[in-house]
């Protein structure tokens, strides 16, 4: 049995927790909506498929996530979108956030806007 010294199992049990907060390499894929009774009417809100976001008004192809930090059940991804485009404005490249908590997600648009939380339906 190889016995590790004390110093260095002191480091590793310190280092454990930073590595245990990292978030997931992307946020979950799915359909998004208002509330329970939205999902059940399926009135979704945000669709997260692959690389696509889809919203109302709204979608954004060729995603790239970048995760940035993890608390809890709290995670934010910094999004880089190839084309976004909508019913303003051109379409065109566009970076904004994602935060994840619990079964909710969250839109963090670069002006500091937020969207309201959008629970996953579903799996």
């Amino acid at each position: 049995m190889v016995r590790m010294p004390p110093a260095l199992m002191l480091l590793s049990l310190l280092a454990a927790p930073a590595f245990a907060q990292q978030p997931a390499a992307r946020p979950l894929e799915g359909r998004y909506a208002l509330h329970r009774e939205a999902c059940a009417a399926k009135d979704i809100f945000l669709t997260l498929r692959g690389d696509k976001m889809d919203l109302p008004v709204f979608s954004c192809e060729g995603l790239i996530f970048k995760p940035r930090k993890s608390v809890g059940d709290s995670a934010i991804w910094d999004v880089a979108a190839k084309r976004c485009e909508g019913e303003e404005g051109q379409p065109g490249p566009q970076k904004f956030a994602l935060q994840a908590q619990g079964t909710s997600l969250r839109i963090l648009w670069p002006n500091g806007d937020k969207s309201a939380p959008l629970l996953r339906c579903g799996k």
